[in-house]
């Protein structure tokens, strides 16, 4: 078995990617991060007496925390032959993604899973928070009106980034990046116009992704609601719900779904494994106050020193007290005791919205 970079059989591994993932449908437009001009993603390979058998793509992002950056990179587009199965090669694929991530910094490596069990029994954590809403008809009347509602142009792009940006976690982008991401295929995006200016946006749909979710928005609740109108609109022509993704960190959208009575369920944002120690254990610096001492133990452990005693955390308990869960903070009080400190930065409440995803 041997292992490949992307320059040496880019198109071999989209092939696969597309006949695995999307019977044989194309998918290069829409994951412009990875297949567009100017990509800075990468795709792995692992070949086998010379075929390519299993491919997998990733890309180093930064995760922005309020006024902290988690330097992290996104697995995904997992794709094995299927008289290949069952080798280790897709297991192998991936480590294989960890490992460049982690040479090029990243402290974590996160992947949407839908066989999240295969996943966790490869080390895989479930990390984080993300809350999705349901409007159907039981509560779409309880929406506002959807006034200065319209689809989105090419020249709302700025102003579309602006109103993202203003989001305290996030993927770090830039506008460029912004932009090229809104061309998506199967993108539904609708922007809300008072006075000539836009003051708030929301996206449907990603490619064959995300059908009937709204995946990404941006604005003032009193701007974001209106789009979600028009959104569910089109959607009640085709089906009896929308779906609408919501941030742990957006507590005015949580509160208002929760009044109007939104079927609501509080799930994992990604699965997610230990990249760049180093990287990680200086996130756990700038989170832990002064009097404790972030030190690396071994391969996958961080040791915490504090005021009153010292705390080693493995590379599960690690994920479990910087990202926990849907807000489990157990292991971050497991530590405050056994330092004799509060640690009132941690855990943290990261989010990648769906345009970011691979």
């Amino acid at each position: 078995m041997m292992t490949t970079p992307m320059t040496s059989q880019p198109e071999a591994a989209l092939q696969l990617m597309e006949a695995v993932l999307r019977d044989g449908r194309p998918m290069a437009a829409e994951y412009a991060q990875i297949f567009g001009p100017g990509a800075t993603g990468h795709v792995e390979t692992i070949e086998e007496d010379g075929e390519l058998v299993s491919t997998c793509a990733w890309i180093r992002r930064d995760l922005l925390v309020g006024g902290l950056q988690l330097p992290v990179a996104f697995v995904g587009s997992v794709a094995t032959q299927v008289s290949h199965r069952g080798r280790g090669h897709g297991t192998a694929v991936v480590e294989r993604a960890i490992a460049r991530a982690a040479e090029d910094g990243a402290a974590l490596a996160l992947l949407w899973a839908d066989e999240s069990e295969w996943y966790q029994s490869r080390g895989w954590v479930p990390m984080g928070t993300e809350n999705v809403f349901v409007i159907n008809s039981n509560n779409a009347f309880l929406l506002p009106d959807a006034v200065g509602v319209r689809p989105m142009e090419a020249r709302d792009v700025p102003a579309v980034h602006g109103l993202y940006c203003t989001h305290e976690s996030r993927v770090d982008r830039s506008e460029a990046e912004t932009g090229a991401l809104l061309t998506t295929p199967g993108l539904r995006a609708l922007v809300r116009e008072v006075e000539g200016e836009v003051t708030g946006y929301a996206c449907v749909g990603r490619g064959e992704d995300l059908a009937h979710c709204v995946h990404e928005w941006g604005g003032t609740a009193d701007d974001v609601l209106p789009v979600i109108t028009s959104h569910w609109t089109a959607t009640s022509e085709e089906t009896d719900r929308l779906f609408v993704m919501v941030p742990e960190s957006e507590a005015n959208f949580t509160a208002y779904f929760t009044f109007i009575r939104s079927l609501g369920a509080k799930g994992i944002l990604s699965m997610a494994r230990i990249g760049d120690l180093g990287a990680l254990a200086r996130v756990f610096d700038q989170l832990t106050p002064e009097g404790v001492t972030v030190e690396i133990v071994g391969d996958r452990s961080l040791s915490l020193d504090g005021p009153s005693g010292q705390i080693t955390l493995t590379d599960h308990e690690i994920l479990l007290a910087l990202c926990p869960p849907r807000g489990d903070k157990r292991v971050t009080e497991v530590a405050e005791s056994e330092i004799g400190v509060d640690l009132p930065l941690l855990p943290i409440e990261p989010y990648a919205w769906g345009l970011d995803s691979i």
